[in-house]
């Protein structure tokens, strides 16, 4: 059963994971969070604990046939745009959340790899880890470890590097961590530093001697690593003094899915959710006589925090990391912070000070044109990029009488997108738009002719592509986005044609790092079609179409026309859904 889809534009959160009758951790702790960052949240209960902040004193399990009846009623009725797990406590119910995961195609999943409590308790059985392993963490987007957590998750690692420590000590064997557990499955890593012992100055690691003095009073690195870029970004914030640090796992997790669910991209969902993390923190609560709660309404207490939390600001403010800053090198946000010795080919994300306004807006506006549209559109999208058509391509199970039709009807496709593409030409208000369209008319007649040549190889000639019929779904699609630019401007045009670049972007990247992929011209048919659409030339394309669509909506207004955003998601989600049906013609080698 898929994901209900999205009427509204409430971001929809979902946390399974174990109660904290305490209500410092677990769902109480993610729930709170989804609401401090404005994001409806659900709940599915895997365990009920006895604990409060000096540990837990019992666990009693949840019926796994009672789990799934809640994910079900959730995910049927209501609908996830992202989620995250916490506490599942043995392999049985791992395997049987994984099980419904997979069936519920959620956009986002964040695995938190809970397995030890802040006051020492172990939350997941020994047996569980490997089940962890094989069926969880191949879903995830990202895994928030700790280091403890990491090492326990490195020894599962297969073909372990020699390199790899056995424990890790410093941002160097986060690093290498990172990558490692990165071939779990999941495409982002974020290794939490809080457990690590670093001198403020050098940021080496302290000897265990040392470990105590210090651990009050220097600073915490969290090292995020994109397992397709291959790119880390380091995040260094200023170690708050306070033994109220209960539930600080569940809230960054928390954090970070209801920042997905919103729009943001992972990097600045974990940012964001690093910044709200620190500030609850720095507010904790001092209840109880062991470990206290985080302050998850910190903003409601703080003039300062609330008025920052309603005002609608964009990010500019002194203190914020330029966000085009992505070459590697390190972007510092204060110019008093020095650059991490040793760090210098990372980014480096200094959150320094804390303060709402350094962070900007923790809450997110829509800043990104794009990801609004996919956010919006996410069961679509998802059922369009992870469509039963590309996944054949990815293990090559996809019968070849429906990729030779494909290949027919998309040479069909590719006449009129060059047609769309002119008549986006007509439609610029600039001579540089009117260049950039005609020039993708230019590359769309030499990709037709690499298209005819590709068929070849497949044993279509030219005379069978130019005496093939047009399919009732090549004629719904190709006639729809023309009549969007015909009756509308060229951002609505450009809207409609969005999906067929971003969509096979992301298909691209997506079958081309997947560890399910046969990634063998011998072996897999298909893998040439996939390499295509992961060529730079090609990602270049997607990225400079995402730089138009993002201009487009700020010169027409888009921000401050509610109905106009409304019907370009619209249009949006008709397309990808068109976008759908191309690939349900292909499979099935419909007319």
């Amino acid at each position: 059963m898929t994901t209900a889809i999205n009427p509204t534009k409430v971001p929809r959160a979902l946390t399974v994971a174990g109660s904290d009758c305490g209500g410092g951790a677990g769902i109480q702790a993610d729930l709170k969070t989804f609401t401090a960052l404005a994001t409806y949240g659900m709940s599915v209960l895997t365990a009920l604990t006895a604990q409060n902040t000096l540990g837990v004193t019992d666990i009693h399990a949840v019926p796994e046939d009672f789990v799934r009846a809640q994910f079900t009623a959730v995910i049927s009725d209501l609908g996830v745009d992202a989620m995250k797990t916490g506490m599942l406590f043995s392999a049985s119910l791992i395997e049987t959340v994984a099980d419904l995961v997979r069936d519920a195609q959620i956009p986002y999943l964040v695995v938190d790899p809970v397995m030890v409590a802040t006051s020492g308790a172990h939350l997941l059985a020994p047996d569980a880890v490997s089940a962890l392993v094989a069926s969880l963490l191949p879903l995830a987007t990202l895994i928030t470890p700790n280091a403890p957590e990491a090492d326990v998750l490195l020894q599962h690692v297969p073909d372990r590097s020699p390199g790899l420590p056995e424990r890790i000590r410093s941002i160097a064997d986060m690093k290498s961590a990172a990558a490692a557990l990165h071939t779990l499955g999941p495409r982002y890593v974020l290794i939490k530093g809080g457990h690590l012992a670093l001198d403020p100055v050098t940021l080496d690691p302290l000897h265990d001697e040392d470990a105590e003095a210090t651990a009050q009073d220097g600073i915490v690195i969290d090292v995020l690593y994109d397992g397709v870029t291959r790119e880390y970004t380091l995040f260094k914030s200023s170690r708050v003094k306070t033994l109220n640090t209960h539930g600080t796992g569940c809230t960054l997790s928390a954090a970070i899915t209801a920042l997905l669910a919103s729009g943001a991209t992972v990097p600045d969902a974990v940012r964001r959710g690093v910044a709200y993390t620190h500030q609850a923190i720095v507010h904790a609560l001092p209840l109880g006589q062991g470990h206290g709660p985080l302050n998850h309404a910190f903003h409601l207490r703080s003039a300062t925090a609330a008025t920052a939390l309603l005002e609608d600001y964009l990010p500019g403010p002194e203190g914020y990391v330029d966000e085009s800053v992505a070459n590697g090198k390190v972007a510092a946000v204060a110019e008093e912070e020095e650059k991490a010795e040793g760090a210098v080919e990372d980014r480096v994300v200094v959150l320094s000070d804390y303060g709402w306004r350094v962070e900007s807006r923790l809450i997110p506006t829509q800043r990104s044109f794009v990801q609004l549209l996919k956010n919006a559109c996410s069961a679509e999208w998802h059922a369009y990029t992870k469509h039963k058509f590309v996944l054949g391509m990815a293990d090559s199970t996809l019968p070849e009488a429906s990729f030779r039709h494909y290949l027919t009807q998309d040479y069909i496709f590719l006449t009129h997108f060059a047609r769309c593409n002119a008549l986006a030409a007509y439609k610029a208000q600039s001579m540089a738009d009117t260049v950039f369209s005609a020039e993708i008319v230019c590359h769309i007649a030499r990709e037709s002719q690499l298209h005819v040549d590709y068929c070849a190889e497949w044993g279509i000639s030219k005379a069978e592509l130019s005496a093939t019929k047009e399919a009732r779904a090549n004629l719904a699609y190709t006639r729809f986005t023309l009549d969007r630019g015909m009756a509308g401007d060229l951002l609505d045009l450009r809207a409609a044609l969005a999906p067929c670049l971003l969509g096979y972007g992301d298909i691209g990247m997506d079958l081309c790092t997947s560890e399910a992929t046969v990634k063998d011209h011998e072996k897999n048919r298909y893998w040439k079609w996939i390499c295509n659409y992961a060529d730079n030339d090609y990602q270049q394309a997607v990225r400079d179409g995402e730089v138009l669509l993002e201009r487009l909506a700020v010169e027409y207004g888009v921000w401050h026309a509610p109905k106009r955003i409304e019907a370009l998601v619209e249009t949006f989600r008709k397309a990808t859904l068109l976008e759908c049906g191309f690939w349900e013609m292909g499979w099935n080698v419909e007319w």
